[in-house]
């Protein structure tokens, strides 16, 4: 009965929060005291506990450094250089952006690529015209192409580990997982591909771009420390990653996480007076991290009144053959909606695996396939860490308040092509 309450109290929230434009956390965040407290019997420190805080840290750290770049004119400037170097033509934008964030993904950023690309690419974007829903797939779905492979991924590791943890063999779930990331990358890309035509990306003409003016010595400056701050956010990962027996590597990576060098970053720009402290500090999208913060309390007492046994028993229900991949894929996205793939989707439906290649005779590929990219189809709704983060890289405020809401749309047509596609056993592809 309290997950009933919880989930309609969740769709409540959204839907008051989207038709009368009330921010969406607030609704949440005092319905999940509501309920936790008198019908779960939760002390208020426990749900006041509930508070995403990476993922806040990561908000204001992000929109602490980059506001600098913002407001001296470094961002509008590097956009329109980085335009101009692709010789105005808008319409290959998109593509760039997702083979960068695949590239930077892949050599060892992960989670962190679009703290580290989104602000360039957004820049560029937003300069050629580019709908801002475009540039967040593009940012995140070419991430997740190169962060999840089986080798140095974050996701990606954590999948070969559970398929190794359900009995298979080191050298067969290498091979399986292998397989599991080429299908992922094949429906990342039709997906990037489906949202660029969606938002005519594809009606970006070639435009003129006259040669941007140089840096002012200012935007110099700006530019030379975001330079030093992706050098230290993506290279000692990097080495860390290929030299694993080196213990300063691994000090110097550990330490070099993208939301303390963005801290110290912003404070030497405070030391350099690059932009005006107040005003770059009344620039943090409070109204983002509050739509944040609620839902993603609301969704944890969810989540204590039982919300994932009941998913997970409901995957085990009679559901008919054919359908059992694209429910798969349904229930991992309504998970991670809300919660991380990796740290609670697969751990969960992993292990389901192997009783359903028994009873059902599907092939184990489909099976974990449905499960790795349906928990990461939502890579772009702005309660995941992925999501928020890809929103919080736009620079310029008035599309970045607009972006939650559009992406919450985003994260659902993302799963529906995603279930349209294993129903159509195109997870079999790679298999």
């Amino acid at each position: 009965m309290v997950l009933w309450i919880s989930i309609i109290a969740l769709v409540l929230a959204i839907y008051v929060g989207w038709k009368f434009k009330f921010n969406t956390g607030i609704i949440a965040m005092a319905l999940a005291f509501i309920i936790g407290n008198l019908f779960l019997n939760l002390k208020i420190a426990d749900i006041i506990a509930f508070w995403p805080t990476t993922i806040v840290f990561y908000l204001l750290s992000i929109a602490l450094f980059f506001t600098y770049g913002t407001e001296n004119g470094t961002m509008d400037i590097l956009g329109k250089k980085l335009l101009y170097a692709l010789g105005g033509n808008s319409k290959l934008i998109p593509f760039a952006i997702a083979i960068v964030c695949a590239i930077v993904g892949g050599l060892g950023a992960g989670a962190s690529t679009p703290a580290i690309v989104g602000p360039f690419a957004f820049a560029m974007a937003i300069s050629a015209g580019i709908h801002p829903v475009i540039t967040c797939m593009a940012i995140a779905f070419g991430n997740l192409i190169g962060s999840n492979n089986p080798y140095n991924g974050y996701g990606g590791v954590i999948s070969y580990n559970l398929i190794v943890k359900n009995g298979v063999k080191a050298d067969e779930a290498m091979a399986l997982s292998l397989k599991l990331w080429l299908n992922m990358t094949i429906i990342a890309i039709v997906i990037i591909v489906i949202f660029y035509f969606l938002y005519k990306g594809y009606k970006c003409q070639k435009i003129h771009v006259e040669k941007p003016p140089a840096f002012t010595p200012i935007q110099r400056k700006t530019f030379a420390l975001i330079l030093l701050a992706f050098v230290f956010m993506v290279v000692p990962s990097i080495l860390a990653t290929w030299i694993k027996t080196s213990a300063f590597l691994k000090g110097l990576s550990a330490f070099c996480q993208p939301q303390v060098i963005m801290v110290i970053g912003a404070f030497i720009a405070a030391c350099m007076k690059l932009a005006p402290e107040k005003k770059v500090i009344s620039k943090i999208p409070i109204s983002t991290i509050v739509m944040i913060v609620g839902v993603y309390m609301l969704i944890q007492v969810a989540t204590k009144a039982g919300l994932i046994n009941a998913v997970s028993n409901a995957l085990k229900n009679s559901i008919p053959k054919f359908f059992v991949p694209g429910a798969i894929v349904l229930f991992a996205a309504f998970l991670s909606f809300f919660s991380s793939s990796t740290s609670t989707v697969m751990p969960l439906m992993y292990p389901l695996v192997p009783g359903l290649v028994s009873a059902l005779g599907i092939s184990p590929v489909v099976l974990y396939s449905a499960i790795f990219f349906g928990g990461l189809s939502t890579a772009v709704s702005p309660f995941s860490t992925g999501g928020a983060l890809t929103i919080a890289a736009c620079a310029d405020n008035e599309v970045r308040e607009s972006l939650p809401n559009k992406m919450i749309i985003a994260a659902l047509i993302a799963p529906a092509i995603t279930i349209i596609w294993a129903t159509l056993g195109l997870f079999g592809i790679i298999g």
